[in-house]
């Protein structure tokens, strides 16, 4: 055997060698969680017949806004909070809540050039999120066509920030835990208007 056709041949061993030990050396970053959605107050009783929700957010399905890319959104996050929150014990009128502004925007973030930039690791990214959304009670009054209206109103909102070496699952995890804030924040917020503004139609 020619020494040329040695040297390939070992080149070639060393190559598939090293072919095959590339899936062991690559590390799958762990899944990001899921978020937690659920609501832990007492059920808000309405003296209603029945509760809705009127989604009247029309997301653009493109950047800036990131919404469209994830099962979880801030009208999500009011349906949820509609189906876990409230619950109808009248015989009549209408509990509806609407939502009129549910997106999430990100932006980047302006980095530091030079040393500072190479060796820190900085934000880059920044996620905010907006649920803006209104409770109406409609109760049919004594006369005839009329109704007695009873409102409450929430704008909830919140941002997160995500470093430059975030993978995708770290950015997934980041928006996940925008939506538990927001979450929190409408279900404060609501809850203490709803008891502020609807006290003659909140059944005990």
């Amino acid at each position: 055997m020619s020494p040329t056709i040695a040297f390939r041949r070992i080149a070639a061993g060393l190559m598939l060698i090293g072919l095959a030990a590339l899936p062991g050396c690559a590390t799958e970053p762990p899944p990001a969680p899921q978020p937690a959605l659920g609501f832990s107050g007492k059920p808000l009783k309405l003296n209603v017949a029945s509760i809705a929700v009127d989604d009247r957010y029309n997301p653009p399905g493109t950047a800036p806004n990131v919404e469209q890319l994830h099962s979880v959104t801030p009208s999500t996050v009011a349906q949820r909070w509609a189906d876990t929150r409230l619950v109808a014990v009248g015989s009549r009128g209408i509990a509806t809540l609407t939502v009129f502004d549910a997106r999430v925007v990100e932006s980047k973030l302006p980095v530091k050039g030079g040393l500072t930039g190479f060796f820190g690791d900085q934000t880059d990214t920044k996620i905010t999120a907006t649920l803006r959304a209104e409770l109406t009670v409609a109760l049919p009054a004594d006369q005839a066509g009329g109704y007695s209206t009873y409102k409450a109103s929430v704008n909830a909102s919140g941002e997160k920030t995500i470093l430059q070496s975030a993978n995708l699952n770290d950015r997934d995890r980041a928006y996940f835990e925008l939506m538990q804030l927001i979450a929190q924040k409408f279900d404060t917020a609501l809850t203490a208007e709803v008891n502020r503004t609807m006290g003659p139609v909140i059944a005990p």
